[in-house]
């Protein structure tokens, strides 16, 4: 007579970012890998399907060969199948085609060639799930994919539909895909296991082809919060029903104990069922994160209005087709992620333009050295897609400054390889400069882009003729890597103190020039909470020159605006021109503020004179120690430690400033120069307030120094920045 059974296949995804810190993944796989692979290892009658992020998989070789060791003698014994993905963890979405292929072949054959095991399953990053996904997967050698069950609910798919599996296509090719199932994935390990298991025996029916899908990150089992005590210590005591055993082993028991749950792989499902019907998902993500892309405002409105539905029985039908965002919105909301995207689209077309090149080459030792060089740029770009930057839900990801650097890093390693290759096609090419019109922010505007072997520098004369990426090519290192502080959420909790989160309204890009009333402070500046008398803040400027003098390119812009009286509505026409010099390891800008005297409104023109001041934002970014950056001006004697530390706001007047980066041995150097009556420099912390998976917290996004000038009816300012 035959029972009820339901197949269980439990699925581990293990993923550390691109760069992230030794001590952290060490931590990490003390808390949480080790101890799983472990218990896996012990219990060597359940079957599980493992992910691993290629990186990872090389931070294990290089510093845990018994880890590798381990998993391939459960590969031996046919209990795990490995699945593959991009091997950077990419989003696939939103990088082109070769790269998915590629990054999906680099995976697929270093699990061949360390644990002998044929790849068939596809892990996406963060669930994230196009359309057209089938193509590309299928043409990678692919059989199946894992999505959430939140991807099915929109297609009128009910709870019960999501036990099977079904088979989707795109341009006729197919694709198998399984459902996560979304209690059990808040059950464990939260819950002590007879709570899993009596969920499965409701799920649990006579035909016999029932799937429930477990996955979890395997850092979720030991990392988060208390659950290396809950997992591997002292799991849910006697009273809950798993005797006094920590949550994993006890689990594991349970599925070997209930015989009507049976373990699987996904690879083996497919094997012996076959797909429940035909179906097309919608582009989706986890329900989290299609609300964490939404724009700010909307987010909170969509919260509210999906836990209404879903706490409502009477609404739960309503709730089923409650659809959130579409996480390619990241690069909306976080400009930040978009310059990093946009860099990787423009690196990557140079290094495509340099593989053309080689088609005019016939040394063939020539050739074999260059394509060496062609794979290592095509490794640093792949590096760059890994996704936790690019995007912020419950963890800091674009607002870790130290991933974002990483991303910045591995682009401009490429491009110093292209600039290699260059000068082995045409040794006599020692130095360069280019400047090059594009719509690099894909917005329809026209950014200018200046690239020498020394120097990128990107401007943005649509927004106030800033500039938004200044890269140091010999240490690979982007002094713009700089956070807005954007408006969140979360920013309204009753757990922050309202003093504490700071918001800008302006993008904190470089030479933004702002008016404002002579008394304004410095924590009015620091907090962006001055009022605004000038339309050149954020608006258009004109490019009227862009050309080369020898090894200098010069951009030359301006603007006709208006200045606000500050007792009146009236304005008084200015315009202001703003060229750029950039030469070697220097950039020299020179701002000149021209004001139209109006005939009968000479009173208000000296009004505005006497009660303004115009200001330029310069901020910048060191990725080094923080307890060993330093400061210095030939204006400046420190009296104590705090005015040393160069993270504590000051204000001086001067007319220099200089700032080092100990870590990277790097130096920073302002001068201003002029005829100017007199100049005082502003200094302040860009620290935003974010969420990460260790609470609320405060995180350093770089340095704001802002030169502050009286204003005349004709008033030229010379800035100097030089790094070295």
């Amino acid at each position: 007579m035959s029972e009820k059974s339901i197949h269980l296949p439990i699925i581990f995804h293990f993923h550390q970012p691109v760069d992230n810190f030794h001590h952290v993944i060490e931590d990490v796989y003390k808390k949480s890998y080790e101890p799983l692979i472990d218990n896996i290892y012990k219990f060597s009658d359940i079957k599980f399907t493992l992910h691993f992020s290629g990186n990872l998989l090389e931070w294990f070789l290089n510093n845990k060969p018994e880890f590798i060791e381990k998993l391939k003698t459960i590969a031996k014994r046919g209990q795990i199948e490995i699945i593959s993905g991009g091997y950077y963890e990419p989003i696939f979405a939103i990088i082109p085609y070769r790269d998915k292929i590629a990054q999906i072949k680099k995976l697929s054959d270093f699990i061949k060639k360390e644990f002998d095991l044929d790849v068939k399953g596809a892990w996406l990053s963060e669930r994230v799930w196009e359309p057209d996904y089938p193509s590309f997967l299928n043409d990678a050698g692919l059989k199946y994919v894992i999505v959430d069950d939140n991807h099915f609910r929109s297609t009128g798919i009910t709870e019960d539909d999501t036990l099977y599996s079904y088979t989707t296509e795109d341009e006729g090719k197919t694709l198998r895909i399984f459902s996560i199932n979304e209690d059990l994935r808040y059950l464990t390990p939260w819950k002590p296991t007879y709570y899993s298991i009596d969920y499965l025996e409701k799920l649990a029916d006579m035909e016999g082809d029932r799937i429930a899908l477990l996955i979890s990150d395997a850092e979720k089992m030991g990392v988060w919060g208390t659950t290396h005590q809950i997992c591997y210590i002292d799991g849910y005591g006697h009273e809950d029903g798993d005797e006094g055993k920590p949550f994993i082993p006890a689990f594991f028991e349970q599925i070997r104990k209930n015989r009507w749950i049976k373990s699987i792989t996904l690879t083996e499902y497919m094997e012996k069922f076959p797909a429940k019907d035909l179906i097309y998902l919608p582009t989706a993500s986890y329900d989290k994160m299609e609300e964490w892309v939404l724009p700010t405002q909307i987010r909170k409105n969509f919260k509210r209005i999906r836990k209404s539905l879903k706490d409502d029985e009477e609404k739960k039908e309503t709730y089923q087709f409650l659809k959130g965002g579409f996480w390619r919105y990241f690069l909306v909301k976080y400009p930040e992620s978009n310059n990093m995207h946009k860099k990787m689209l423009h690196v990557r077309n140079a290094l495509i333009s340099t593989e053309e090149s080689l088609l005019k080459i016939e040394d063939e030792n020539l050739i074999s050295k260059i394509l060496e060089k062609i794979n290592e740029a095509w490794d640093e770009i792949y590096k760059a897609q890994c996704n936790d930057c690019y995007w912020h839900g419950l963890f800091g990801g674009v607002y870790l400054q130290f991933l974002r650097f990483s991303v910045y890093t591995h682009l401009i390693n490429a491009e110093k390889i292209i600039d290699d290759i260059n000068s082995l096609i045409n040794p006599d090419l020692k130095s360069y400069v280019y400047i090059t019109p594009l719509d690099f922010n894909k917005d329809s505007k026209t950014e200018f882009i200046i690239e020498s072997n020394l120097l990128n520098l990107y401007i943005n004369p649509s927004d106030g003729g800033t500039v938004f990426e200044f890269d140091y090519k010999p240490k690979s290192y982007n002094l713009l890597n700089t956070l807005t502080r954007w408006p969140e959420a979360y920013h309204e909790s009753k757990k922050l103190e309202t003093k504490d989160v700071l918001v800008d309204r302006f993008k904190r890009n470089m030479l933004r020039l702002r008016f404002l009333h002579d008394d304004v402070t410095l924590e009015q500046l620091q907090t962006d909470d001055y009022y605004e008398f000038g339309d050149f803040v954020d608006k258009d400027f004109r490019i009227t020159s862009s050309e080369k003098e020898g090894e200098m390119a010069i951009i030359e812009m301006e603007r006709i605006g208006n200045i606000k009286d500050t007792e009146s509505d009236e304005k008084n026409p200015a315009r202001i021109t703003k060229d750029i010099y950039v030469e070697d390891n220097e950039i020299e800008v020179v701002i000149r503020l021209i004001f139209e005297e109006i005939s009968g409104k000479e009173d208000m023109l000296k009004h505005i004179i006497k009660n303004l001041k115009i200001a330029v934002d310069i901020p910048f970014f060191f990725n080094g120690d923080t307890n060993k950056f330093q400061w210095e001006s030939k204006q400046v004697t420190f009296k104590d430690e705090i005015e040393e530390d160069i993270l504590e706001p000051f204000q001086y007047d001067g007319d220099h400033f200089k700032a080092y980066d100990e870590t990277y041995d790097l130096n920073l150097e302002l001068s201003i120069s002029g005829d100017l009556n007199s100049s005082k420099i502003i200094k302040f912390p860009i620290i935003a307030y974010a969420y990460t998976e260790e609470g609320y917290k405060k995180i350093y996004q770089g340095i704001n120094i802002t030169p502050l000038f009286k204003l005349e009816k004709k008033l030229e300012i010379h800035l100097k920045l030089k790094i070295f």
